[in-house]
């Protein structure tokens, strides 16, 4: 690996996009990103849809910000909305553009958050809103992200996927509840297109977080902040605290559960959670060590193993 000038390492440019817009010929842009992202040796997901594009991807500075001009030149997309963070090693293992029915799969018809959305509140204005009395603050992620840390005081769906939510909504904020609302995620993607439902819905003052969880990390001091705990992100680093530093968690090597190990943080725990150590069976525990040590060796000869991407198995977003 090359070095800086100051003889460390370089990072890792981790840039989490999104936009809402009409791509109506979304197939046709997949092999160009695809290409574009292989000539620049950037890694990650891209989703595209009609509805416009999500993902995140990761690189060098040039090679992030010469597939960030691509993807603002398509229709649309010219205010594409990104966060970045930084890893001291490349949080993902290949490079996929996928074509999707929903770049957030919420899976109800006609929500166009293109069209009709929540007030965006600042970082900075975040605070104010959520201590004022009878603000109602939601958490659209799902539980096991979660888990890991909130805001204070903020509802938990408890969803799985965030294809419960819209059921959530109707059976918790009935039509007609004219509370104000304040939604957040970790990026902004999914409490945009929430609010986009609840403005359908007929409810007037919904609110979002402006770039979401990572946007506030970033820009709030940890003095000021409201957050709890950590910020689950969907790639090696496995979770970040303020100021985006990688935290303390890893994944379990069987039910990919993010957990405290006590060993180095990110990527796969070399044993399982405490739950699966006391509940699965000894065939499971033996053949998640043995997929350890294959990524393990895989790592130490500088290969991929595919039972090193945290986010196999799990079909959520990857910005949410």
């Amino acid at each position: 690996m090359t070095t800086n000038d100051d003889g460390k390492p370089p990072q890792v440019v981790v840039a989490a996009l999104y936009r809402f817009t009409s791509l109506p010929d979304f197939d046709s842009h997949r092999d160009p990103l695809q290409a574009a992202c292989d000539r620049h040796g950037v890694m990650g997901t891209l989703l595209l849809a009609g509805e416009g594009i999500n993902g995140t991807i990761a690189g060098s500075r040039a090679s992030v910000d010469a597939v960030l001009r691509e993807i603002r030149g398509l229709p649309g997309c010219a205010e594409l909305d990104w966060k970045e963070s930084f890893a001291s090693k490349m949080p993902f293992k290949r490079m996929k553009v996928r074509l999707k029915r929903e770049i957030v799969s919420m899976g109800v018809e006609g929500i166009d958050p293109a069209r009709s959305v929540g007030t965006y509140v600042a970082p900075g204005e975040w605070n104010a809103l959520i201590s004022e009395p009878g603000v109602v603050v939601i958490d659209t992620r799902n539980d096991y992200e979660v888990a890991l840390g909130t805001f204070e005081g903020a509802v938990n769906p408890e969803t799985q996927s965030f294809r419960q939510f819209p059921g959530w909504v109707r059976e918790a904020l009935p039509q007609g509840e004219q509370s104000k609302v304040a939604m957040f995620c970790t990026g902004g993607i999914r409490c945009e297109k929430a609010t986009a439902l609840l403005k359908e819905m007929g409810f007037e003052e919904v609110y979002h977080l402006k770039g979401g969880i990572l946007k506030y990390l970033e820009e709030v001091p940890a003095e000021q902040s409201r957050w709890q705990g950590e910020c689950f992100v969907f790639d090696e680093r496995v979770s970040v605290g303020h100021g985006l530093e990688p935290g303390p968690y890893q994944l379990c090597s069987i039910c990919r559960g993010a957990f405290l190990s006590g060993e180095a943080s990110g990527g796969f725990a070399s044993r399982p959670c405490p739950d699966c150590e006391a509940d699965a069976a000894a065939e499971k525990k033996a053949a998640a060590a043995q997929r350890h040590r294959q990524i393990e060796l895989a790592r130490k000869r500088g290969e991929n193993h595919f039972g090193c991407n945290p986010d196999r198995g799990r079909k959520e977003q990857k910005t949410g």
